[in-house]
């Protein structure tokens, strides 16, 4: 017998923007994604937990705030890995044969409390810079790290750029880009080295820099911003290094923030979140601001004084993009701003954020399964991997998987869209579709205008139909 019953379904694919209409009637959107991860399938999921990389805490329980993948291929044909970790206390660690055991290879080094690290490998030597101008230090996986020589510039970071190193941030020129030898990575006063002012006593400095697409895309901030590429394979000759402006008004506020993705490249400014493909395109107009719906998010609920110590990893196996960012009223980078790039061009871009431990983030090739996997840098002198299959963060810590819509609106409209008038509208039935992930509950709050929301468990129960226990058709 044939009812007037409007179905109505539901789903969660829309992003996190918090600067939209409160009202809908088509869920494109979420007013909160906490702990969620979107899969290639189109489903949203409550993302993994963590579990320790290192089973006995660095001593003293440091802030990790710098961590590096460090691989090298040597000349007998083998390749070796160190992974390597700074922490707040001043001292460099590394982690080499997967017993979660670290060796500190601090030496004689001296790094002031606090230094973020820059990492950067070239020429089978890992060079550490530090935001705190400490002496740029090298390692090359024996013994411990030591000052690279061949006086270099007492910078905050350094990038590889055709076959040289590029470095900055030396106090008394803030503007200044130095370049090494294209044949020693420790040569910087030789003939086939030298230096580019970039736009000096502009009231910015540079900030950081990254090698795309055969060019040197080098950003300013932390206040009026501007990107400048540098194009050319040597300081003379045929093909000679040029700089020439990309755009201004993009304030950088950390190169951490800089990701590759794909064949793109983005970054955070103290607006939000860019690509440098969609700056190409439509230069410093909102359509270059990939997080243009969340300007709110980025004004309210960050902690500005906090930017330059965000840190960005692409997590390329569930194609999202994480920044670690610091929380309104924090001290420290516990939340995790996401953007879920994975169906973008089916349902464009996805933000969501994740509650957890994230002052340093980088990929690293497990040495035992040999997956890429995502690993941020704790509080309490741990190394924490991600989205793993347990539904704790480290130590038995709860989490929990939140979304919310705008007011959805279900009754009729009229030729404008619009509710017409006030049209009461009765839920009979509800029903959640999910996959089954263990014996859990699910909860769902529905509220309506101004009254209290009520609240439905849906359980996950994974064990089967089991006779005798189990309903149908309830």
């Amino acid at each position: 017998m044939p009812d007037r019953f409007l179905p109505t379904v539901i789903t969660f694919q829309g992003g996190f923007a918090t600067d939209l209409a409160s009202q809908v009637r088509e869920l494109t959107y979420l007013e909160k994604a906490e702990n969620c991860i979107y899969e290639v399938s189109g489903a949203v999921r409550k993302v993994g937990g963590t579990e320790r990389v290192n089973a006995v805490q660095i001593t003293g329980a440091p802030d990790v705030l710098g961590m590096f993948d460090f691989w090298l291929s040597g000349v007998a044909g083998t390749s070796t890995q160190d992974f390597v970790i700074v922490t707040s206390d001043g001292k460099v660690y590394k982690e080499d044969d997967g017993d979660g055991v670290v060796d500190d290879v601090t030496g004689a080094a001296v790094i002031t409390p606090n230094a973020i690290p820059i990492f950067s490998e070239a020429r089978d030597l890992l060079t550490i810079w530090f935001s705190t101008n400490n002496t740029p230090l090298k390692y090359n996986q024996v013994g411990n790290v030591a000052a690279l020589g061949g006086t270099p510039p007492i910078g905050r970071g350094m990038v590889f750029h055709v076959n040289r190193g590029w470095a900055w941030g030396v106090n008394a020129t803030p503007s200044r880009l130095y370049y090494a030898s294209s044949t020693n990575i420790e040569d910087w006063t030789g003939g086939d080295t030298g230096s580019i002012d970039i736009d000096p006593e502009d009231g910015d400095r540079i900030i950081g820099a990254i090698s795309h697409k055969e060019r040197l895309f080098v950003f300013k901030g932390p206040f009026r911003g501007s990107i400048h590429v540098i194009a050319g394979t040597a300081p003379s000759g045929a093909d000679p290094f040029t700089r020439t402006t990309f755009v201004r008004g993009i304030p950088l506020q950390t190169h951490l923030s800089i990701v590759p993705v794909g064949q793109d490249v983005w970054f955070m400014s103290d607006r939000g979140c860019h690509s440098l493909e969609v700056t190409a395109a439509h230069g410093d107009f909102s359509e270059a601001d990939i997080t243009r719906f969340l300007k709110k998010y980025f004004r309210e609920q960050i902690n500005r004084v906090k930017l330059d110590k965000v840190c960005a990893v692409n997590y390329d196996l569930k194609g999202a993009v994480l920044w670690g960012i610091t929380p309104s009223g924090g001290s420290e980078n516990t939340q995790v701003f996401g953007i879920s790039y994975i169906r973008a061009q089916e349902e464009g871009l996805k933000p969501f954020v994740w509650n957890r431990d994230c002052l340093s983030a980088a990929t690293r090739i497990n040495p035992v399964n040999k997956l890429k996997e995502v690993v941020f840098g704790s509080t309490d002198g741990f190394v924490l991997r991600q989205d793993t299959s347990a539904r704790s963060l480290a130590g038995s810590i709860a989490y929990t998987y939140r979304v919310k819509t705008p007011s959805v609106v279900i009754g009729r409209v009229d030729s404008q869209g619009k509710p017409t008038g006030d049209q009461p509208v009765t839920i009979h039935d509800i029903y959640m579709r999910s996959r089954l992930t263990g014996n859990h509950n699910i909860s769902v709050d529905i509220g309506r205008d101004e009254k209290a929301p009520e609240n439905y468990l849906f359980n996950q129960r994974s064990s089967g139909f089991i006779l005798d226990q189990s309903q149908l058709d309830i």
